[in-house]
Formats: C-alpha cells, structure tokens, sequence
C-alpha cells in the first residue's frame, strides 16, 4: 500500500464522499510519497556496488581515494618509425594523427589516469580494507597486511616480512607496472608505522624462471615445443 492510499484510508466517515477532500489528500500525500521514495533510494545511491558516477565520487572522498590520479600512464614520446611505442609527427591536415612530444627530461615521464566506475569502485573497496587493517603481516582475527595485499593485486602478490623494519613485496608478473604504479599513487600498500617497502619484486610461484631444485619454478622453453612455455626472470621494478 502507498503513502497515499494510507492516508486517503484515514479520511473520518464524514469526508468519504467529498471528492475534495480525497483529492487535497491524495496530492499532498502524493507528494510526501516521492519524498520518501527518493530518501529510500539514497541507500542504493551510496551503496558501494551500486553507486556509479558523482555518488561514486562522494564515496571516494570518504575513504581518500582520488577518481584523477596523476603520474601513472608512461607518455609517448617523439620518435622514429623503428621504435613502436613512440609517436611521429603530426599532420596539420589530418586532427587525428597526433604527434608525439620531444623528450624533457626536466618533466614527468608519466601522466594522469582518469579512473572509470568499475577500477574506481575497485580501489574504493581496497582503501576501505587498508583503513580497518591491522599493523600485523597476518592475523586470523582482523585484516591484516597480507589481507590488504591479496585484494589490492586480485590474489596476485604477497609481502614478506624483512624482520628489519622493511617489507619486501612480490607481485606477480601479469600484474602490469601501470598498476602498480597506480597502486602505489593511491598509497594502497599497507604498513606498520616506521615500516616501509625497500623492494618490490616481480615474480610469482609458478610462473618465474628457475632450476628443478625449486618445485615452484618453471624452466626454459622449448624452441621445438610450442606447449613449453619458460619462465618469466624475477626482476626488481622498485
């Protein structure tokens, strides 16, 4: 039943036949009725899996989580037809082909990403985890770093615990560099106070290069074997 109708249902026996009454009712409990459905909908509005655009930007500025985030995608340089991620020059008679800017070394090598809905909604969530985590690597009653970690990367990466005041982060190759980076941007790695990250390495059990005494590790290809695929080398990134 609407507001409407429940308060049409209180009229007193006298006004049941007085089209007036029903209608001065009717339009100003049509009206408390919008006021309530709109009310109603503010829990939709602001619900983290359901909120897209400005509510989405009110919940960002909540947690601290910027929609801009500046510094993360590498630009593209001027260059020359040999090296494929560089731009050539521009054609005053074409506005699509775009050219590339001479290389400053004075500037930043890297410039904003404007978040969408879904990454935003994304890193949202992961702020939210980082602000209710603990100082521990690992708990089984709060969140911990690790736990932080785990949803930040989607499961593909792990901290290591230095026992030096620093941490060491894994993450796996798939995850790209501009990721990370973003990640980094937006402050998601979590920390006890004092702690910090001294290195951050790319690799991942299952995935990285090594020799048949580590039973995580994957070997060389196989030039003659298309299936054998070899392992990507660990590198430092940071």
């Amino acid at each position: 039943m609407s507001l409407t109708d429940e308060y049409t249902a209180l009229l007193i026996k006298q006004y049941w036949e007085k089209p007036n009454a029903f209608a001065e009712i009717e339009l100003n409990a049509s009206t408390w009725d919008k006021v309530r459905a709109f009310l109603a909908s503010l829990d939709n509005a602001f619900d983290l899996d359901l909120a897209v655009g400005a509510q989405l930007d009110v919940l960002g500025r909540i947690v601290g989580i910027p929609r801009e985030v500046p510094d993360v995608i590498a630009k593209t340089y001027f260059g020359f037809s040999i090296n494929p991620d560089s731009l050539g020059f521009a054609d005053r008679f074409d506005v699509l082909r775009i050219g590339g800017p001479f290389f400053d070394k004075f500037s930043t090598p890297f410039t904003a990403l404007q978040l969408n809905d879904n990454d935003y909604r994304f890193f949202i969530r992961a702020k939210v985890a980082l602000n209710w985590a603990s100082a521990y690597v690992s708990s089984l009653e709060r969140i911990s770093i690790q736990d932080v970690i785990l949803a930040a990367f989607n499961g593909r990466a792990y901290v290591v615990d230095n026992l030096n005041m620093t941490l060491t982060l894994y993450v796996s190759p798939i995850i790209s560099l501009e990721r990370l980076r973003l990640i980094r941007r937006l402050n998601l790695l979590p920390k006890p106070q004092g702690v910090r990250y001294d290195i951050v390495i790319q690799a991942e059990p299952g995935f990285t290069f090594g020799f048949d005494n580590n039973p995580n590790s994957v070997g060389f290809a196989d030039r003659f074997d298309s299936g054998r695929e070899g392992g990507f080398l660990a590198r430092k990134v940071i």
